[in-house]
């Protein structure tokens, strides 16, 4: 199953109350109580589940929660209206011991209109079985349009970004490149309300505020 986080195919906090003007009036709503149910469709079929927002001190984290399966966070921190994105994939297993990011995962309000471009990169390090570990990985934004998405959730007016990244890593003597890509509806106040990859996807079915 793919959640609505950038998939690295082979590679792939408890909150206090935030100081919610960092995240605010950006694309994300920041709304502990609302529940996002998202239809996840790949080669493996369908998936249904659950996103809950939860605020932190220099921040928010995502919750993802399919039935059946472990909690996935993902945690951001806010930075002059600009999200981060502070959680480590891991490296074939390895135990991530350092995490450096540039960039920014969704950039400030003011940055969305039609030809934007941004990147996030992160760069890891751990260790398997006594071996080190390590990763660049690089995710490459543009916003393409603004259109009209059809959705479960309903019909939004929403920001058309494609993006594309690459993994460059290597655990021991082992080096493990990949390549991915994917196309994001996001809608302001929302947050993606769908994504398109080659051979999977995910949609917004309902949001309950």
């Amino acid at each position: 199953m793919r959640r609505l986080v950038p998939a690295l195919l082979p590679f792939l906090l408890l909150p206090a109350l935030a100081e919610a003007g960092s995240c605010d009036g950006g694309i994300k709503p920041m709304r502990p109580d609302w529940v996002w149910t998202y239809r996840d469709t790949d080669k493996d079929g369908v998936e249904f589940y659950e996103m809950r927002r939860s605020l932190t001190d220099k921040g928010y984290t995502d919750t993802y929660t399919t039935p059946g399966k472990p909690s996935a966070p993902q945690s951001f921190r806010c930075e002059a209206g600009a999200h981060i994105n502070v959680t480590a994939p891991s490296i074939g297993g390895a135990e991530i011991t350092r995490l450096t990011v540039t960039g920014v995962s969704f950039p400030a309000p003011a940055s969305w209109k039609t030809g934007y471009a941004w990147n996030y990169i992160m760069n890891l390090e751990g260790r398997k079985s006594g071996f080190n570990a390590r990763a660049t990985i690089t995710f490459n934004y543009r916003i393409v349009s603004r259109e009209k998405v059809t959705v479960p959730a309903g019909t939004f007016d929403a920001w058309k970004v494609e993006m594309s990244g690459n993994v460059d890593a290597r655990v021991a003597v082992l080096p493990i490149r990949q390549k991915f890509s994917e196309t994001q509806w996001i809608v302001p106040d929302i947050g993606i309300v769908r994504i398109q990859r080659a051979n999977s996807g995910s949609e917004l079915m309902s949001l309950k505020k």
